[in-house]
């Protein structure tokens, strides 16, 4: 597997790379470097060989394409060295372009598996939508790493719609489900509105997902709810920006913000602690067709979710199995984070609909999916 992320706490790879290493198989994860860990490491049975390249986040275009083909380029020449060592190679996007890495496993006979987490034209929109050329050319290289690719996974159905209009390769959908053994289904937690009640976000930390608006609302709440409390676990380009939002609204006693890089093995025991989840993002380019991994996490340790509403969210989850606001603007969030903090029995019905939904969401049934595609390239392997 190649993948331009930090290994540890990329839930989506690690579920596949470890669910193959738990059956027998022999994995190897091309990544990106991990402060205190070797550069070649075994992680749950997994190996993790971490290339000298350190992630971006940030505003600026040319630096994701530098970082992009500086981890495109060191991962295709420690490929190159091994040309008939795989009997699959799996490349996870973004960016799409990642399958070249294998040009010269393709030309062996090895088969190429295009994992499509998200669109990078989706990102270079969200962010880049004044530099046309750019987002011309991150287009129509998605295209074609389409096209090189022997099959093509992704993450969910109107995600599979769009890419079935772009190549003639099979597309399959394995979902982002949360994995059993890490997200444990249990009874959500009640609480007493008088008390500590506690709100939850995890994952990217970037302005286009509202936690400014998250905190704003929680400012609002306190003189209502003195208890209320939010609780953030992440990494990303928006933290710094979030910790100077916290410190003007006097929340720094009421937010707890991360101090280090969670792997996701650790995140279901953070979750378990908190009463109520949030995934306040703003609708654009990139949000519009996404299912939230945290949304699903949550939904399946019993915590309920107020959520921003998109049509991929409405498709999987129905009005009675999370609180919507539409959008997810201070004013929104205040009044369903009140509503929802003031009635905890409507707030566990919630959750055991939640629980529902996710009945048929489940890793357990997605990686049988995601094994039959591993197995059908294998075979298919010159």
């Amino acid at each position: 597997m190649v993948v331009v992320s930090e290994y540890e706490s990329d839930p989506r790879v690690r579920r596949q790379a470890e669910a193959l290493a738990a059956r027998g198989d022999d994995v190897t994860v091309l990544a990106l470097h991990a402060a205190g860990r070797p550069e070649t490491d075994t992680v749950d049975g997994v190996r993790v060989v971490h290339l000298p390249v350190r992630k971006y986040r940030g505003s600026s275009a040319k630096a994701y394409l530098s970082l992009y083909g500086g981890f495109g380029a060191r991962a295709a020449a420690w490929l190159a060295r091994r040309p008939r060592t795989f009997d699959v190679l799996q490349a996870h996007s973004m960016p799409e372009a990642l399958v070249f890495t294998a040009a010269v496993q393709r030309l062996a006979g090895v088969p190429v598996l295009l994992d499509v987490h998200d669109l990078t034209s989706r990102l270079f929109a969200s962010k880049f939508a004044r530099r046309p050329r750019v987002l011309a050319g991150v287009r129509a290289t998605e295209t074609a790493s389409l096209r090189f690719a022997s099959e093509v996974l992704t993450v969910h159905d109107p995600y599979a719609d769009q890419l079935r209009e772009r190549t003639r390769r099979p597309v399959t959908v394995v979902m982002n489900c949360p994995d059993e053994r890490l997200f444990a289904p249990g009874e959500p937690r009640s609480w007493d509105p008088a008390g500590e009640v506690v709100f939850s976000y995890h994952g990217l930390i970037a302005p286009r997902h509202g936690l400014a608006n998250a905190a704003a609302a929680l400012a609002r709440l306190r003189p209502e709810l003195p208890g209320a409390r939010l609780q953030v676990r992440g990494s990303g380009d928006g933290l710094d920006e979030l910790r100077a939002t916290v410190g003007e609204l006097g929340l720094a006693d009421a937010v707890d913000l991360p101090e280090r890089l969670y792997p996701i093995t650790d995140i279901p025991a953070e979750l378990r602690r908190v009463h109520l989840g949030l995934v306040p993002s703003q609708r654009d380019p990139w949000t519009d067709e996404v299912l939230p991994t945290k949304l699903l996490e949550y939904a399946a340790i019993g915590v309920p979710v107020i959520t921003f509403r998109n049509p991929v969210i409405e498709r999987y989850f129905p009005a009675d199995s999370v609180s919507y606001v539409d959008p997810a603007s201070p004013e929104n969030l205040y009044r369903a984070m009140l509503d929802l903090a003031r009635d905890p029995e409507r707030a566990l019905r919630q959750a055991r609909r939640a629980d529902e939904v996710m009945a048929t969401l489940r890793w357990g049934a997605q990686k049988h999916r995601y094994f039959e595609v591993i197995d059908r390239l294998a075979g298919r392997r010159d």
